[in-house]
């Protein structure tokens, strides 16, 4: 059609430096064997450790002795012959001590001779490439933080990679044995692939309760295990029945509500050190913050209420006051390093929005679900389950009739709606059922064929996922599930399949948003938003998932947009308000958190949705929303440099 285009937007490029990666060099470890006690010193030195025998005097001057015919007492020629230390007993002879008492001593020198984490003895033990931010933060989080630190880099700068090199450099050291990961389900065998093929450290992914019987009588071990499973009461006792030297905890936001089962369980359990990983220390209030820091060190940040006191606006919950103050406290715990600042260079992203034109079918659809929904949502008996739902509907109704329809079915054998609500209800849903290809599935078909190479397509619906791939089956083109439903032996066989190039691989990976969290996809370099959520940080997880650390190829993102509906108005908002795709979320977090009203970019959507009564007023409330957050990026944009919070109160 003639008003169906692509719009590429115009994403300014970023000052970047070129990559510096930090190698230290091989320490050369040359053991020597003692002749007089057999003992074999680890390292390098010029006497023996256990009996004290010196390798370049001792010997030498038992030969010279002999040489010059000097006749020694008895008991002092036995010893030389011995190859005593003759000239440091002074003709003393006494027997090597026993293994044990060299042990204790051994440890007590190497306690004395210790110098701290002056440098990082890991390094040529890991085949990972580290970067200068990664090694900082590493060494941060050791010397100043004592192995309890919250990691919260921008998506894509490694924070993983920190950790293990943390995690690593406490094991070499021999400050941890027994170290626990926990890590959305999705996630875990990645952990444990990475920490084995990077840091060559063996780890179990655990997934029954068995198992942690004999973690409780192992001294030291290495696991991982989803914090869903972790947390139910049949594994948590297992679990808090020991001590663990390390805990890593990744997406640690899930924690920020301190009222949760899963904080609760977090904070329960004992451990030495914790690496607590997060893109997104702050969402939605200051007081997220001090959940997280408060599991990492306890009274960090005072009572709850001297934190509200002394550190929050009353008007505004995101806003710090006494800001110097809480920049100190948060430099003793936590470490955020931001793209702009780091000196890595990131290949560029190109975003595209797509706009599409419905078909008649879709337009008659969309107006008689729409209408539906705002009647509905001002009936007298409209209760807050019912709006939740209607939500759905209207999201779904941005998705796929086939999505929309599994829906309506479900509402249709509901029998607390009415009759006359239940006929209505089922005339929609045979209409959305009858429209096989949506508008957008012929556009994922023409941008298949037009940029040629792998594609990531993001979806939130399991009926739009399946629609999806059923016609990239009937057109030939190789293609693998990415759910929430799928076992961990199906999810990565699914990866593996999107990785492998060929007859045998998928040039397409269908995901819901399970796909969006942690995943690892740099090797593919192009994506599509089939929908998108209401929640911008959500768009910049799923981005997040190619634009990263080993990427080596622009990042293009195409969004399609369906003309005149609820979601074209949530991608100008994006896209042209808030500029979002030049953005990384460290500064989208920023800029959504000095919006007035102390609401979320959902919360003002969701209540000019909720309030509209036509088409006209939701663009009129909508086009309000978008002078908030304009004025938002603008306030942003002016204090950005003395940013009180991020920019320079966690040492950047």
């Amino acid at each position: 059609m003639a008003d169906e285009r692509f719009e590429w937007l115009e994403i300014p490029a970023a000052p970047v430096k070129k990559a510096v990666k930090v190698k230290e060099p091989l320490h050369a470890v040359a053991g020597k064997r003692c002749p007089q006690c057999g003992w074999l010193d680890e390292e390098t030195s010029l006497h023996c450790f256990r009996c004290g025998y010196r390798y370049n005097v001792d010997h030498g001057m038992a030969e010279r002795i002999a040489q010059l015919g000097i006749q020694l007492p008895p008991r002092l020629f036995e010893a030389s012959q011995n190859l005593e230390n003759f000239f440091r007993t002074h003709g003393r002879a006494r027997p090597p001590e026993p293994t044990a008492i060299y042990r204790l001593r051994l440890e007590a020198e190497l306690l004395q001779l210790s110098r701290g984490f002056d440098r990082l003895i890991c390094l040529d033990e890991i085949a990972v490439d580290q970067y200068e931010h990664q090694i900082e933060a590493a060494l941060r989080a050791l010397r100043e933080m004592r192995g309890r630190a919250l990691l919260a880099d921008e998506v894509g700068l490694g924070k993983t990679i920190e950790a293990g090199i943390v995690m690593k450099e406490l094991i070499l050291r021999g400050l941890v044995q027994s170290v626990l990961v926990l890590t959305p389900a999705s996630l875990t065998e990645q952990w444990r692939e990475e920490l084995g093929s990077k840091f060559r450290e063996e780890f179990t992914v655990v997934e029954q309760l068995q198992r942690w019987q004999a973690v409780q009588r192992t001294a030291g071990g290495r696991w991982i295990v989803s914090l869903d499973r972790a947390k139910l009461a049949h594994q948590r006792e297992a679990i808090l029945a020991r001590d663990y030297d390390l805990l890593i905890v990744d997406e640690a936001h899930k924690l920020k509500n301190r009222n949760t089962l899963a904080w609760q369980f977090v904070n329960q359990i004992r451990k030495r050190y914790v690496l607590m990983l997060t893109a997104t220390p702050i969402q939605n209030d200051l007081m997220e913050l001090y959940s997280l820091i408060t599991i990492l060190a306890p009274g960090q940040l005072g009572t709850v209420r001297a934190f509200r006191r002394h550190f929050l606006e009353s008007y505004d919950p995101r806003q710090p006051r006494n800001t110097a103050a809480l920049r100190g406290l948060l430099n003793d715990v936590m470490i955020r390093n931001r793209r702009s600042k780091v000196a890595i260079q990131f290949p560029k992203r190109q975003a595209a929005i797509y706009h599409l034109e419905l078909s008649e079918r879709e337009w008659q659809l969309y107006r008689g679900v729409t209408d539906y929904i705002r009647r509905r949502f001002r009936d007298a008996d409209s209760d807050k389950q019912l709006r939740l739902t209607l939500l759905t509907l209207q999201k779904e109704l941005s998705s796929s009739p086939q999505a929309l329809g599994h829906t309506l079915r479900r509402m249709v054998e509901d029998p607390a709606h009415g009759e006359r609500v239940r006929a209505e209800l089922g005339a929609l849903a045979e209409l959305a059922l009858s429209i096989p290809q949506s508008r957008k599935l012929e556009a994922v078909c023409e941008i298949l064929e037009r940029f040629p190479g792998k594609f990531l397509i993001f979806t939130e619906y399991r009926q739009t996922q399946e629609a999806i791939l059923a016609l990239l089956a009937r057109r030939g083109i190789a293609a693998a599930a990415f759910h929430g439903g799928l076992d961990l032996a199906q999810k990565e066989g699914a990866i593996a399949r999107f990785r492998q190039e060929g007859a045998e691989g998928a040039r397409v990976l269908v995901s819901t948003e399970s796909g969006a969290e942690g995943r690892n996809l740099q090797f593919c370099h192009q994506l599509i938003n089939y929908d998108l959520p209401w929640n911008p940080m959500r768009v910049e997880q799923r981005i997040g998932r190619l634009h990263r650390l080993g990427q080596v190829h622009d990042v293009t993102i195409f969004n399609l947009s369906c003309n005149d509906t609820i979601e074209a108005h949530v991608l100008d908002l994006l896209a042209r308000k808030i500029r979002m795709f030049e953005l990384v979320i460290g500064e989208l977090d920023l800029i959504l958190g000095s919006v007035e009203g102390r609401q979320s970019f959902e919360e003002l959507l969701l209540e000019a949705w909720e309030g509209a009564a036509s088409d006209g007023e939701l663009v009129d409330r909508v086009a309000a929303i978008g002078a908030e957050l304009v004025k938002a990026r603008d306030r942003y944009e002016k204090v950005r440099e003395s940013n009180q919070i991020f920019d320079r109160a966690v040492g950047e």
